[in-house]
């Protein structure tokens, strides 16, 4: 275990098996309780307590067995007596994790709840060799079709994840479930309408359960905040401890003993934190009887937080804690993990790739530059917390782990297909600095006035981007609306900007977007603006080795096509921006062509400038993008897609186009039939 030989860490747990009534010889004990920490490493997620002392405090699981080693001492008798008689054992809750959100069904509800109901579904994620399915109150395999049919009028819906930490002992996941929702139907006073999914794709197995937002009379569910805060987690605990029953105390400790040389961030370790002033914990005084093993635990881990340079002692029994250890702690756990996921992808694709320092992708380094890369694999981190990856095999001629923030970004890939990687953007907007050179020559004011009197040029679609940008701001509390409308900016407001971005950017830390759903040869003779094109326009360099080979001749193939098709007079020619909109312009003009039929509309040029408005029919993918069906009364036309526009799709929008970009506004119009 490598406790520097601390043959006392055994004797905690002789004193802890004595208080129990379990008398084990001193080399038994040692012996099953190493068998039990290398049989059964635990890898815990706790909730939270309350302090059995009435004060309403949260208790960590650490706190609590501390608390009872106290409670122990305090009811056992002298010295020198028998205190079998006087000792009654302690036990504790077994912990359950519930998260719960509320989702509004707005325009696009049917279609989000659709794509919810097959993420829970995929196979993947259903115990081995099942296939992904939803179950309800009655039936094992219920029809999602059919719920998200009844559900199609819901001013609202809840998801509710429940991660028991000993699920895997539960006997059975859906009658556990089943229990659950039985009792919040008692609690609410309704019966409820919900389906659910059991996981098994990560340590531990857990269950998603979608809740209909009527209740059985058709009025609106309403969950209290207490209930969802604290009544759902206490239930699944009650249920839970009623069928495996309550920790004892041998458990409790080997659990905490397993935790001692962890190279990530534990109980003990916030138990440490918690015990320290100003980063020094005091362990010089003798501890209250009873707790003297729950010390021990601590030295232990001190000592093994100073061989990872976290901690260190003057030697009068007072230990310095590093002022990041927490934050260290939790990013080396996190490395650990993804690491493993990492060499077991490569393995299982059979893919040998030259180990570099940069095999976590950082997409906030300042360095930071896209990637173009095949997808091996792409998955699921940590479902509670809606965190994804993917495991891209780039061009530069490395692998990549790249962490993709929540689910939703990472629908529809699929392994095999070649993506771009794009860093999110965490500078401040260029509406940002508008308002900010306003601001201060006006003594910290922004108005729409103002700007344009600061700016006669700017048209008023333009000044509503910048209120618009203000008015997330202000929800953010960054800013400040006054009466008269005029808005107060604090003087560190580019820096507020720059924290708001890369607060945003965790849930959506990368773009990932797809450029060939097959290999990249299948780019090499099509018609359009592709990712190839761009890269010879560029005389990007890509070498020649693992999968940058595959792109390489790729690039090959693609200026052979180019030359036979007349764009290019010979390998020598240069591939220009001219050329570039030539066959974007080719491109649409073949997608337009079927669009016209379908609407019985002609199609119109967007062009590079101007004002763009109409209704958002749908997109469509090209091979030289994205694009969005802007219809309007006579016409039609097609511009570049961005997501926000999906929030508004059947509705009028409006926009002001650029190059490239456009800046939407997005109007409450009535939808398209």
């Amino acid at each position: 275990m490598g406790w520097d030989g601390d043959y006392a860490l055994w004797t905690v747990l002789l004193r802890f098996a004595a208080g129990t009534g379990n008398y084990r010889s001193r080399d038994y004990l040692g012996n099953y309780a190493m068998k039990e920490i290398r049989e059964n490493p635990f890898d815990i997620k706790i909730g939270k307590i309350y302090a059995p002392n009435g004060t309403r405090r949260m208790m960590s699981f650490a706190s609590q067995v501390k608390w009872a080693a106290k409670s122990v001492s305090n009811k056992t008798s002298g010295y020198g007596g028998s205190q079998k008689s006087h000792f009654r054992e302690q036990f504790f809750s077994r912990r359950v994790i519930v998260k719960i959100s509320v989702v509004k069904m707005e325009a696009r509800g049917g279609e989000v709840q659709r794509l919810h109901l097959e993420y829970i579904q995929r196979d993947s994620a259903a115990h081995e060799n099942e296939k992904g399915s939803v179950f309800d109150k009655e039936k094992d395999i219920a029809d999602a079709d059919e719920f998200r049919k009844r559900g199609k009028d819901d001013r609202h819906q809840f998801r509710v994840i429940v991660s028991a930490e000993d699920a895997r002992e539960i006997n059975d996941l859906r009658s556990f479930t089943r229990d659950l929702m039985s009792q919040m139907e008692n609690d609410l006073g309704t019966k409820l309408d919900w389906v659910a999914a059991n996981h098994y794709d990560t340590a531990t197995p857990h269950t998603h359960i979608v809740i209909s937002g009527k209740k059985s009379d058709g009025k609106n569910l309403v969950i209290p905040r207490a209930y969802i805060s604290y009544g759902i987690r206490g239930a699944a605990e009650h249920l839970v401890n009623r069928e495996l029953g309550p920790i004892n105390q041998m458990e409790a400790g080997v659990k905490l003993a397993s935790e001692v040389t962890k190279t990530r961030l534990t109980q003990l370790d916030r138990s440490l934190l918690r015990m320290s002033d100003a980063n020094m914990v005091d362990i010089s005084k003798r501890p209250e009887r009873g707790s003297e093993w729950t010390r021990r635990l601590d030295i232990a881990r001190l000592k093994h937080l100073s061989q990872m340079g976290l901690a260190y002692t003057n030697g009068h029994g007072k230990w310095h804690l590093a002022e990041d250890m927490e934050q260290r702690l939790t990013r080396l756990g996190e490395r650990g993990d993804i690491l493993k996921t990492y060499h077991r992808t490569l393995k299982q694709a059979g893919l040998s790739r030259t180990p570099h320092s940069d095999t976590i992708y950082d997409p906030f380094h300042s360095r930071a530059k896209p990637l173009v890369g095949k997808i091996i694999a792409v998955g699921i981190a940590d479902d509670i917390n809606d965190r994804t990856y993917a495991v891209v095999d780039s061009t530069r001629g490395h692998a990549y782990y790249v962490k993709a923030g929540r689910a939703e970004n990472i629908e529809g890939l699929k392994r095999g297909m070649v993506i771009t990687i794009t860093p999110a953007d965490i500078h401040p907007k260029p509406s940002d600095l508008t308002i900010e050179k306003i601001a201060a020559k006006r003594n910290g004011d922004y108005s729409p006035s103002l700007h344009q009197t600061t700016d006669p040029s700017s048209c008023p679609e333009y000044i509503q981007a910048h209120i618009r940008r203000l008015e997330a701001m202000r929800r953010a509390g960054h800013a400040a609306r006054n009466k008269d409308g005029s808005w107060k900016i604090p003087h560190d407001y580019l820096d507020r900007a720059r924290n708001y971005e890369k607060q945003r950017a965790w849930a959506k830390p990368v773009d990932l977007k797809i450029i060939s759903a097959g290999p990249l040869q299948n780019l090499a003779s099509v018609i359009g603006r592709t990712w190839l094109d761009e890269e010879l326009a560029n005389e990007t360099s890509i070498p020649d080795i693992g999968y940058g080979a595959e792109a390489h001749a790729a690039l090959i193939a693609r200026r052979q096509f180019l030359m036979q098709q007349g764009i290019l007079e010979n390998e020598n020619t240069a591939l220009t921006q001219s050329h570039l909109d030539a066959l974007e312009k080719r491109d649409l003009g073949e997608a337009a062509k079927k669009l016209s039929a379908q609407l019985g509309k002609p199609y119109l040029e967007s062009g590079r400038q101007g004002r763009i408005a109409g209704h958002y029919r749908a997109a469509i993918t090209r091979p030289s993008g994205k694009y969005a069906i802007i219809e309007r009364a006579k016409n039609f036309t097609l511009v570049p897609w961005r997501d926000t526009l999906e929030r508004n799709r059947g509705k009028a929008v409006s926009g002001i186009m650029r190059g490239n970009t456009i800046s939407w506004t997005l109007n409450k119009g009535r939808e398209i039939s």
